[in-house]
């Protein structure tokens, strides 16, 4: 089986640029990922992640999500504003805690997503029937509202070159790769969301993901322990955005977990990136790492201030303890 190659009416036309070209951009590192043979012993580090009391940003996602259904334009400016946001963030705003990632997506489907960061930070989103999805690869204002870069949507929109773009999402077209292209060789994902008992587990062999779970995915109170395994297409596509998709996810977090309300995306294809077969197993954390795999852990957690606030964001520091009524 074959992951789709599917630009949805872009152009064909292609810039290829070599993967090992390929540069790392990223604005505060929240995590690691980890490229290992399966069995190798895979090293980590980990960080806080991005996080504070913004009212500017919490403004603006908030913003971007009330006036969707009214002025996509206006909702487009307000995240392409968003320009810290590189990766993960989030922020109290009006006594809720609003949050925003860019990344590339592991795995979609019907009860949730997992995005992965430029710099590896995982996070599962919990998607309900009105989180609003919409492809933004045949509109400026979106790419631009997706990529928080004037350049990067340039060069996507007018040569059909997706490396700028995928750089700033994914961390690398290599990694981009490993989303893109089938492999034998299992490539496992899982992240634990703190202070509930939900841990989830993808493991990719070939074309079919496998998905074990330990914890119900309610929207509007706590997971409650319930383990349960099932198997998916891996590159399913949950109203229309699939595994390999470049993606910026706008919502909330409450109960500890994270629910996705705005889901913007653009289709990416293993000829954008030069894909070729992966030979390991694709992990990542969001704060700590075991034996084996590595995993991620959603908690939620801010960062002690170790520089300058960018617009009243906290920049990358150690994580401390977070309130418990998340």
């Amino acid at each position: 089986m074959r992951a789709r190659d599917r630009r949805y009416g872009k152009s064909s036309v292609k810039t290829r640029v070599g993967i090992a070209t390929a540069v790392l951009v990223g604005g505060a590192v929240a995590a690691a990922a980890v490229f290992a043979s399966h069995g190798a012993a895979p090293a980590a580090t980990s960080a806080a992640y991005a996080s504070g009391y913004s009212s500017n940003e919490g403004t603006m996602i908030s913003s971007a999500m009330n006036s969707w259904s009214w002025s996509r334009q206006s909702s487009y400016s307000d995240l392409a504003k968003l320009t810290q946001a590189r990766q993960f963030s989030q922020t109290w705003h009006q006594g809720k805690m609003f949050a925003v990632q860019r990344g590339i997506v592991v795995l979609a489907t019907k009860k949730f997503l997992i995005l992965r960061s430029a710099n590896g930070s995982l996070h599962l989103w919990l998607l309900s029937d009105n989180t609003k999805f919409q492809d933004v690869s045949n509109t400026m204002a979106g790419t631009q509202a997706l990529t928080a870069s004037t350049s990067a949507a340039h060069e996507a929109m007018w040569s059909g070159n997706m490396m700028p773009a995928t750089t700033l999402l994914a961390g690398d077209p290599t990694t981009a790769a490993t989303m893109l292209t089938p492999t034998t060789t299992p490539q496992t994902v899982t992240i634990q969301v703190a202070n509930t008992s939900l841990t989830v587990t993808v493991t990719v062999t070939r074309g079919t993901a496998r998905v074990n779970q330990t914890a119900t995915t309610p929207w509007t109170s706590m997971p409650t322990w319930r383990p349960s395994t099932f198997t998916q297409d891996a590159w399913w596509p949950m109203q229309g955005l699939a595994r390999g998709d470049l993606a910026l996810v706008a919502g909330t977090r409450s109960h500890w977990t994270l629910h996705a309300q705005l889901v913007l995306f653009t289709p990416l294809s293993s000829a954008d990136v030069g894909g070729s077969d992966s030979t390991g197993t694709t992990t990542g954390t969001s704060d700590r790492d075991s034996t084996g795999t590595t995993t991620g852990t959603d908690t939620g957690t801010t960062g002690t201030n170790t520089g300058t606030p960018t617009n009243g964001t906290i920049p990358t520091g150690t994580p401390v303890s977070v309130p418990t009524s998340w």
